[in-house]
């Protein structure tokens, strides 16, 4: 069909009658059994709102270039709603991936210290029992006088090494915060991506209800 070439009158009967089975497809299929915001509904509304909006403009039917302006706005908006939804859902998938393993290795890190930390203290303490088994067996002049020695010594080492297990606690933590925090923005990132997407899809429901009041309207000044 060429509307060109035709007759606006006959156009018109020509372009609803090729309508009607797009319109029966539509509501007896593509609403009933798809989602509102299934990719294939939207790709298949876009196109029969832009067939509307064009046949319209060029028949110099306001109405039927606005119901087809409508279709195609609307779903145009649901699309770009489902496309926020689709990106801040996969931004949230991955920075919980990242902060689920930045948290395990910490975790992994924190373990080794401690037993680190366990180990060198149980060394420390061997080291001053043999010194003390080693004093005993000295003459009885000097056996006070060496454990004292050898108490202070083992006590310094002990204290040395958890000296310095705690500065390695205390950098294993600003490790552990440094890689948590992007993740924590990208998921901040994602809430506020789910947010616009909201927004997106209430206006489209909005448009749809403004399309149906103006078919109603038509209705009931047709009746």
């Amino acid at each position: 069909m060429n509307l060109l070439t035709l007759p606006r009158t006959v156009a018109a009967l020509e372009y609803k009658a090729f309508r009607i089975p797009a319109t029966l497809l539509q509501n007896q299929v593509v609403v009933r059994f798809l989602d509102e915001d299934s990719k294939l509904r939207l790709g298949f509304e876009k196109t029969l709102g832009s067939i509307d909006e064009k046949a319209g403009s060029l028949l110099a039917n306001d109405a039927l270039t606005e119901r087809g302006r409508v279709l195609r706005r609307r779903s145009e908006i649901l699309g770009k709603a489902v496309q926020l939804e689709e990106v801040a859902d996969q931004r949230k998938q991955a920075a919980e991936a990242v902060l689920r393993e930045g948290t395990k290795k910490a975790e992994q890190t924190r373990a080794a210290a401690r037993q680190q930390q366990q180990t060198d203290v149980q060394a420390a303490l061997r080291e001053e029992q043999g010194d003390k088994r080693r004093a005993e067996q000295e003459a009885q002049a000097k056996a006070r006088a060496e454990k004292e020695r050898i108490a202070a010594q083992a006590q310094s080492k002990v204290q040395a090494v958890t000296e310095r297990l705690e500065t390695q606690e205390a950098r294993i933590d600003a490790t552990q915060r440094a890689r948590t925090a992007a993740p924590k923005a990208q998921l901040k990132d994602a809430v506020e991506q789910k947010k616009t997407a909201d927004a997106e899809r209430a206006q489209a429901e909005r448009l749809a209800q403004l399309a149906k009041a103006e078919k109603d309207n038509r209705k009931a000044a047709r009746s």
